[in-house]
């Protein structure tokens, strides 16, 4: 029995002081920062290494599986500290994935844990829906690593990467406060729904919207500059509450020959469901950053919800892109 006492003594000396380097040595894993943490949600972006991944794994054989790069952002923000783990809810999940010709809309929600009693485990687990499949939830279990947290790498996927699957490998790190560039809608900014032609139906007012979002950088392709839109936080006169819009989405600018745009937003309007805006790809880049650009979810024809933006820079500058 003393043998037993002394042991179990040694033990709790031993995560005391496992507790205590903890809380001297992490800023982000522990209690130490916890209030700074949940009131300060993080931006992250993936990096170079994530990956979408459908098809086979084994151990069954399958002809075909599609593997293709992942770009985008979450949110992180700190839930609590529960003995052994810190929790963290991640939000806003808008990522992409391009497969072929065809672009993949991801986004949804989920948790995040990183801690343990003797090795450094994590755990991410994400409710996604990708492109039109619906909502599906995505799990890593608990695994060995997180030692390298803020950055994120961790693979999470539907059926434990065993036979038909669908995989993601998820590489994130905090976005650099230089790389997000908050904007804010201009007066002139409105939201109207109705009928527009050929349809004959009532047509709202336009009514005067307000609010902030963010772009943030995803970085140049061969023809496009392309930004993530994060914390899209707006609200559309509508008597003395109004009707708040939140989503996000991606922006492009660039092109051969014009400087063309694109706008691409999922937004929640009020209480209704998520819902995709896009603006097309058109020819109205050339005042960037400056951006004026109109979305709708069916192109503002017949029945349709149409958002027509006017926006700047909070700060008046992105990169070397001074307003003119």
């Amino acid at each position: 029995m003393k043998i037993r006492a002394a042991a179990l003594m040694i033990h709790r000396m031993y995560m005391l002081a496992l507790v205590l380097v903890a809380v001297t040595l992490s800023p982000v894993v522990g209690k130490a920062n916890a209030q700074d943490a949940i009131d300060a949600p993080v931006i992250y972006r993936l990096n170079a290494e994530s990956s979408f991944q459908r098809g086979c794994f084994a151990p069954c054989l399958c002809p075909v599986r599609q593997v293709t790069d992942a770009r985008g952002t979450l949110i992180l923000t700190f839930s609590g500290f529960d003995g052994l783990f810190d929790n963290y809810t991640l939000t806003d999940v808008n990522w992409t994935v391009n497969l072929g010709d065809q672009s993949l809309r991801v986004t949804g929600s989920g948790t995040y844990k990183v801690g343990g009693e003797f090795a450094v485990q994590q755990q991410l687990g994400l409710d996604l829906k990708v492109g039109d499949d619906p909502v599906q939830h995505f799990d890593s279990g608990l695994v060995a690593g997180g030692g390298q947290f803020p950055d994120i790498s961790i693979t999470i996927s539907i059926h434990g990467q065993v036979c038909f699957d669908t995989v993601f490998v998820v590489d994130a790190s905090p976005v650099p406060s230089e790389q997000i560039h908050p904007y804010v809608l201009l007066p002139e900014s409105t939201f109207q729904r109705g009928c527009f032609p050929p349809c004959l139906c009532p047509l709202e007012v336009p009514r005067p919207m307000s609010g902030t979002f963010a772009l943030v950088d995803l970085g140049p392709g061969p023809l496009f500059t392309e930004f993530a839109v994060a914390n899209v936080d707006w609200l559309a006169a509508d008597g003395a509450l109004g009707i708040p819009i939140r989503g996000v989405g991606t922006f492009r600018v660039g092109g051969e020959f014009a400087v063309q745009q694109q706008l691409s937003l999922d937004l929640r309007v009020g209480d209704a469901e998520q819902t995709h805006f896009d603006s097309g790809l058109v020819e109205d880049g050339s005042e960037f950053p400056l951006i004026d650009s109109m979305i709708s979810v069916h192109g503002g024809v017949c029945f349709d919800t149409v958002i027509d933006l006017h926006t700047q820079p909070v700060d008046g500058v992105i990169g070397d892109s001074p307003l003119r």
